[in-house]
Order: C-alpha cells, then structure tokens, then sequence
C-alpha cells in the first residue's frame, strides 16, 4: 500500500509546485513593463488649467478621466477659478465643476462630448505597503512625465477609515491632481495638490474615494447654498458686523468612536442689549465670541468641557500660550481641567466649500471625570488634547477636535470628536 501510495504523494506534490509556480507566473506577467504602462494609462492623464474672469491662468496640474465625459483632480487647482479647461497637445475641452470634495482635495469635473479610455480602478483592500507604484502627470501643465515610487504607508483614523496614501518620496513639484498607478495600471490614487517640501507633499488621496464623491460632493453643495450671499468688495470688518447676529448657527457633530453624525443647532433669541444669547439663554456670547454664559450643552465635548469665557481669547497673536484650570458640571458630568493652550498659527481652512481665515490653538494636559455629579473622590484622571480654529472674522470656533481618555471600572472615560460649522444664517 504504502508503494502504491508514493508515486500519488509525488505525483500531487509535483501538479501542486506547478500549480503555485503557475499562479505566480500570471501574477508576473500581469505586472506591465513601465513603458508600457505608461503608454497604456496616459490618454486618461490630462492638463488641468484654471484661469479668472479676465483669462489669467490660475494654476496648472493634472486631471485624470475616470471615465466618458468625466474626471477628477485636486481641489487645490481650482480654487477661486472662473473658467477650467482639460488640455492635451492642441486638443482643449472646457470643463464644469460638479462634485467638490474640499475635506479630501478631490474634486469632480464633468465635460461634454469627452470620450476616455476604461481606466480601471485598484480596490482599498488591495493596496500593500511596500508595493511599486508609478505617478503619470504633468508637472506645472508641462508635457507628460512617469514617474517610478512605492507606497510607504497607508494612513488610517482612529475609526481604521483609510485617510491618505503615503509615498516613500515626493512627487515632483507641480504634479497636484496626477494619477498614481498600480503595476497592472489601475488607478490607486491622486496627487494632493500640496506645496512642495511641505509636511503632507508625500501624501496621496486614495482612488477609492472616487466611488463616494457623488454623495459627498453633492452634501457639500448643499451646505454652501446654505451659506449667506457675500459681496466680495465687502470688508472683513463689515461682514464681521453683518455676521455677529445670525439667527442660526449649525454645527455638524461627529462621534468617532461610534462613527456617528449628528446635527448641532443654536437658534438666536430676541436681542435685549449688545449681547448675543441662544436657545433660550444656553448660551450667551458677547460680539467677537467670548462666551458668558453657558447652562446647556448641546454640542458634546466642544461645551461640556469648555473653559470660561471660551475656547479663544482676545488678541491671540499677543498672547501665545496660557494656562487654564477650572470645574464645571454640565450635562451631568462634573469635571475637573488643567490645560496648557498654545497659539500655533494663523492659516485658511475650508469648510462647507467655504474657506476662511484662522487661527489654531492647541490645548494639552489632563482633565478628571465624574459621571455622578455629586462625586468628590476617585481618581479618573486622563491625558487631554484639543485643537480648535477660531475665526476671527465670524468670531467663533468653524472646527473643534478633542480626545481623551482615561479613569477606570465604573468611572471610565473616552473621548474622540470633531465639530464642524455647517452654516450661518
């Protein structure tokens, strides 16, 4: 038996080596020579062109067309565009903006009577650290450029939602909105349209959010229209005047933890004096945003844990850093704050398809919880840090962040949330 047995043992082992050696020849050959990969994906590789009113090219990138009459690039090139066009040799097509994706720097455009080749697209799952990618673009609007790199990294939140492709090398500068492709030359990511040598340059947005741009981008329309006409012409501080009576402000409130979203409404009361008050005197703020009084917490972390008089001061680029200590008891939760707050810097931030102007203010250091109100002992202590962008044009927080964890058996704590402004009316 056992002779009979060995040349089928043999026999399977052989068809079994040839089966994997087979397997992995396939593997291989699907993998394209860069050349002709290059050839193969490049007719859906465009120039991007944004200009103003007046024809004045704003910027300059790539664009690639995921399919007909369709195609994506970065934000970054569009922004305060009149007029954008895709263009190729002597061949130009105008093209309309129809799914902004700000938070993402991925942007739809649609134009008409364009036809592309079918340009496939790598699935999330499919991404490996380590593995070859090669980055089809035109730099600065220039003629097409290949070049060769590997993904160094995939960069994940706190919910393990994949936030950005890390490249182990910069592209080369102006490249923003060109394709990254994968061996078989699918389309794994885009370009961001960060300035060179900057701390994300190395970051790429990943394919499969195209997938998702329809909804969100039609949400971000949707929120803009929301916002209230502006006159260009006007002054910040005329719009400040304008602004610091709205009769509504939303937020938009995310718990990480539980990946949950959740709307945030202050609707104004009947003015009485030069003071600002919401939802039946829950919250009272004088203009310019420090707060006076607060009895209702509505929006999570961003008012339980608030310090008094806010979470910004007046004339931050004067006073860098501070530090605060104080208790409070709200939504029934008394806790105890030590914070250290540092003004890191003045910078612009889009939100709602609209951008502004803030400042960022970090806070660190530790905050005690008592779940029971009435508690006075324990030792539910936890590590705490905030960033918050103040504006001081609208004076208020457009975007709050805030984690902390800590404590132990019943009192046990943890924090992981975002706020977002949504509009003002």
């Amino acid at each position: 038996m056992k002779h009979l047995l060995l040349p089928f043992a043999l026999a399977l082992a052989t068809a079994l080596t040839a089966t994997a050696s087979s397997a992995q020849d396939a593997r291989s050959s699907s993998a394209l020579a860069p050349d002709a990969l290059f050839t193969r994906v490049s007719p859906n590789v465009w120039v991007v062109q944004a200009t103003d009113a007046q024809g004045k090219v704003l910027a300059s990138g790539s664009a690639v067309a995921t399919g007909p009459g369709t195609a994506v690039t970065s934000c970054q090139l569009l922004a305060k565009a009149s007029t954008v066009a895709l263009k190729r040799d002597n061949v130009s097509y105008g093209a309309a903006l129809v799914f902004p994706d700000v938070a993402r720097d991925m942007c739809q455009l649609r134009i008409a009577n364009f036809a592309a080749p079918p340009l496939g697209i790598a699935p999330a799952n499919a991404l490996q650290v380590g593995m070859p990618l090669y980055i089809v673009g035109s730099p600065r609007g220039k003629e097409l450029t290949l070049g060769v790199g590997m993904l160094a990294g995939l960069r994940r939140n706190d919910a393990g939602q994949l936030e950005a492709l890390q490249l182990a090398a910069q592209p080369e500068a102006g490249l923003g909105g060109a394709g990254i492709f994968d061996a078989q030359g699918r389309l794994v990511g885009l370009a961001g349209g960060a300035p060179a040598g900057s701390a994300s340059a190395n970051l790429a947005m990943p394919a499969s959010w195209i997938a998702e741009l329809p909804t969100r981008g039609q949400l971000a329309i949707e929120r803009l229209a929301m916002q209230p006409a502006t006159n260009s012409a006007t002054s910040p501080e005329s719009r400040t005047s304008n602004q610091a009576r709205p009769s509504v402000v939303e937020y938009q409130l995310h718990d990480r933890l539980t990946n949950v979203y959740r709307k945030v409404v202050y609707r104004a009361d009947p003015s009485t004096d030069d003071r600002i008050s919401f939802n039946n005197g829950g919250w009272i703020e004088k203009p310019g945003g420090e707060v006076v009084g607060l009895t209702t917490a509505i929006a999570g972390e961003f008012d339980t844990a608030m310090p008094p008089g806010g979470w910004a001061r007046e004339n931050l680029t004067e006073e860098a850093a501070w530090r605060t200590r104080y208790d409070s008891t709200r939504s029934g939760t008394r806790i105890n704050m030590d914070l250290s707050a540092t003004v890191m810097e003045d910078t612009t931030l889009t939100v709602g398809g609209q951008e502004y102007k803030v400042v960022r203010i970090e806070y660190r250091g530790y905050t005690q919880r008592f779940a029971n109100a009435g508690a006075v002992g324990g030792n539910q202590y936890g590590r705490y840090q905030a960033e918050v962008w103040f504006s001081r044009e609208l004076g208020r927080v457009i975007r709050f962040e805030a984690k902390t964890r800590g404590g132990a058996s019943g009192g046990a704590f943890q924090v992981n949330e975002a706020l977002e402004l949504v509009s003002l009316r």
